[in-house]
């Protein structure tokens, strides 16, 4: 009966929309800025309430809200509007990168350009940091209201504090209460922990209401971070620890469990033979089922995250090509040269173990498949802003991944819209963007081609809409210009 209920809404809330009756809704004042009246004509619209194209709208935005949408001639434009004639144009809601990373050294010369407008540039209007990096983390709560007040250029951002990174903590609730004071919107947890310093942490957490996410702790696991608490897990990447048979219950530091987990996975698995993703599968369909029952009982959410993998093999094995990627002009050159000199993060990490990269990559692509088929809510992440993977940039090679696993480009922006509203709903409770209907968030993007057919067509805009400021494809390409 509830699945009818949904059905019959969703039908009514399309044909309203066909009909031109999702008209002007009051909005708080205190949410309504000084941006005026904007409208997109002759728009083909991609809603996201499902998988459909509207042809001929308009799509009418007061402040960061849009106010109506429908036909022509249903809705009434200001005459002191500004009107952006789509022309047949593709209107999508504005992506998200659910896991990525901001520095201080943004605010510098240290990037060619910022990578806040970067992240527009290529359509991301929502970035959540999972772990700033400054001598005062507090900076990104700043960069968060500057943005919202219109004195800053960039998506609107959502941040997490000081990470809790490795046992003994000293204090964990401590530790907690302080990233919530400050104004943190959800906590992380890393890979180091103890199971008692993660518990009180999480406990602190759901008391204060402050949502939770990290990796799986090598000395806690799946099951029992989960139920301790932890709302969502940071990348795909971290059930793979979940294969391979090790004690937990070692105490060691944090550079010594990478070193354990790498041998006891060398002694396991063949790598040098490559990955046999049917042998695999059957070898370890009862881990697998266990693993998707427990997301289930839990509703977890993941991040995909899945460009880190590519990213690695392409320094690894493609070095040269990888160069000469126009994207990677955007890099600090601080970083470039430690990538020329091989002695950046990842060539250091598996130099010697190369097999590992191209056999953890293959299992990562086949866990996003099997939790894809489950239907596990996964999150559009690309742990950008660090490491070689290009703010903004990045974000489309994410997609098209999913895409080359199974994902319809539908699903694949699903992930960085619908799935990404949910959570940030469930997290500050301001899941209000991620589709096109009246109320929503006006983040939006203008694309020639659609984006259902190809992710593809979502890399070249004709301009991005963050939070009700249009920014043309001229002033974009303006803005990341390169000297």
């Amino acid at each position: 009966m509830k699945k009818i209920i949904w059905a019959m809404t969703w039908l009514f809330i399309l044909g309203a929309i066909l009909s031109g009756c999702l008209v002007e809704e009051q909005v708080n004042p205190q949410q309504i800025s000084d941006l005026g009246y904007t409208a997109f004509i002759h728009v083909n619209m991609v809603p996201m309430i499902s998988e459909i194209i509207i042809k001929d709208q308009t799509v009418l935005v007061k402040g960061d809200r849009i106010i109506a949408v429908g036909p022509g001639r249903s809705v009434t434009i200001p005459e002191n509007a500004t009107v952006i004639d789509g022309e047949g144009a593709y209107l999508m809601p504005g992506l998200a990168d659910m896991h990525m990373h901001t520095s201080q050294d943004w605010d510098t010369n240290a990037w060619p350009v910022s990578p806040l407008v970067l992240y527009l540039a290529n359509g991301v209007t929502t970035i959540r940091d999972f772990g700033p990096s400054g001598e005062v983390l507090t900076y990104a709560l700043e960069w968060r209201n500057q943005i919202k007040a219109g004195s800053r250029v960039g998506p609107t951002i959502y941040a997490s504090g000081r990470i809790l990174f490795a046992s003994p903590l000293g204090g964990p609730q401590g530790l907690v209460r302080e990233n919530h004071d400050l104004g943190f919107d959800f906590l992380k947890l890393y890979s180091y922990l103890s199971p008692e310093d993660a518990r009180e942490a999480l406990t602190t957490a759901k008391e204060l209401e402050m949502y939770s996410s990290g990796h799986v702790p090598y000395a806690i696991g799946l099951e029992n971070i989960l139920a301790a608490g932890m709302d969502e897990i940071a990348h795909v990447e971290e059930l793979l620890f979940a294969f391979i048979e090790y004690d937990r219950k070692q105490q060691l530091a944090p550079d010594a469990w990478l070193s354990y987990l790498i041998k006891s996975a060398m002694e396991q698995f063949d790598f040098a033979s490559g990955f046999d993703e049917a042998e695999f599968a059957y070898l370890h369909a009862e881990t697998m089922q266990h693993i998707l029952e427990v997301l289930s009982t839990y509703g977890t959410p993941l991040c995909t995250t899945m460009v880190v993998d590519d990213v690695i093999s392409q320094k690894l094995f493609e070095l040269e090509a990888f160069l000469a990627r126009p994207e990677i002009g955007f890099l600090p050159t601080t970083y470039l040269d430690l990538l020329l000199l091989g002695e950046e993060k990842h060539l250091v990490q598996f130099r010697g173990i190369e097999d590992l990269a191209v056999y953890k990559y293959d299992i990562d692509r086949w866990l996003l498949t099997e939790l894809h088929q489950a239907e596990v809510p996964l999150l559009l992440g690309t742990d950008s802003g660090i490491l070689a993977i290009v703010p903004g940039y990045s974000i489309h090679d994410e997609l098209q991944i999913l895409v080359e696993n199974g994902f319809s480009p539908y699903e694949a922006i699903k992930t960085g819209t619908v799935n990404a509203a949910d959570v940030i709903e469930a997290m500050v409770g301001e899941g209000n963007f991620g589709t096109i209907e009246v109320g929503q968030r006006a983040d939006l993007i203008l694309v020639n081609n659609n984006p259902l057919e190809d992710v593809a067509n979502i890399k070249d805009p004709h301009g991005v809409m963050a939070a009700g400021r249009w920014y043309s494809r001229e002033e974009l390409s303006q803005m990341i210009a390169l000297e």
